[in-house]
């Protein structure tokens, strides 16, 4: 399936990330996973998924990947014209991830 990236929440953290850094080798397994039309990842519950994802970009199935050093890569699959997609939302840290989805710190 073709894989594409958000423009704002996805490429600039995926672009700064080093040639050799082990998240960026992950997120590039995930690419090659999905580009074979493998899912990878833990499927959310679409009660589940902020606002702002949905939103912004109108999916019905997203998809979570645990990184090393605790990073999230947050994915969605959808349908154009029969053709599957898949888009990279959002690469962020646990923190980050924390927070976009509303956990609160205990």
């Amino acid at each position: 399936m073709e894989v594409n990236g958000d423009p704002d929440d996805f490429y600039p953290i995926y672009k700064k990330l080093g040639k050799n850094d082990e998240i960026k080798k992950h997120v590039d397994r995930t690419i090659n996973l999905l580009k074979n039309d493998k899912i990878h990842g833990m499927h959310l519950k679409l009660s589940k998924v902020p606002k702002y994802y949905k939103t912004l970009h109108d999916i019905g199935t997203y998809y979570k990947v645990v990184l090393p050093e605790n990073w999230r890569l947050i994915y969605g699959i959808l349908s154009i014209n029969e053709q599957k997609m898949a888009l990279l939302i959002e690469l962020f840290d646990h923190k980050k991830y924390d927070k976009r989805f509303g956990f609160k710190k205990r």
